[in-house]
């Protein structure tokens, strides 16, 4: 059983975003299928767990899926963290939310420096994918930190508003239909390997 228990917290952890509900368990598998191509559980190691102060089916649901793979989780495996917009919330009352999710992203990305920040779509991945960003651009963080972006699986013909948001700033947005990658085909960016899920 690999645990992902560090005892130097510095250690650059890579980080994978939960949304909730569907984006969470697209990342499930897709994290299965990340460290199953990573024999020797090092690539990857340390992981956190990125996750909404207010969910409360990600964690149970992450947890179970890397006892799977023989990943053993603990509390230093998920950061909780503040959304920047609610579901249904208006964007006049998201602006100081978006404030404080932004502030937050960037203490926590420059405090971990995470070598790499996987994510599938939840609105929560934004802020920490341009903490990423910003850190790199001056030169606070290593530059082979890698931002990585899965779009969703029930993206077919359009790219979902966080894709669209963080296309210029990612390393890799990997689709999972033929006809966005064909959209799409201009942009080195964009990738397609077949469906993922």
């Amino acid at each position: 059983m690999i645990s992902t228990k560090t005892t130097n917290l510095c250690v650059n952890p890579a980080y994978i975003v939960l949304g909730s509900g569907g984006h969470t368990a697209e990342m499930c598998t897709i994290s299965t299928a990340l460290l199953s191509a990573d024999k020797d559980m090092q690539i990857y190691n340390p992981l956190r767990f990125l996750i909404a102060q207010d969910d409360t089916t990600s964690r149970s649901k992450i947890t179970s899926t890397m006892q799977k793979v023989g990943v053993a989780l603990d509390e230093t495996s998920f950061v909780y963290v503040p959304r920047a917009r609610k579901v249904g919330q208006s964007m006049i009352n998201s602006i100081f939310p978006t404030i404080y999710a932004i502030l937050h992203a960037l203490w926590i990305i420059y405090k971990d420096q995470p070598k790499m920040i996987l994510c599938n779509g939840p609105g929560t991945c934004v802020p920490y994918c341009l903490a990423v960003y910003f850190w790199r651009l001056s030169r606070r963080l290593p530059r082979n930190t890698k931002i990585v972006f899965v779009e969703s699986w029930c993206r077919v013909r359009t790219l979902s508003l966080s894709a669209r948001l963080l296309r210029p700033f990612v390393d890799l947005l990997v689709v999972q239909w033929p006809a966005l990658a064909t959209i799409y085909k201009n942009d080195s960016k964009v990738k397609y390997f077949g469906p993922i899920m």
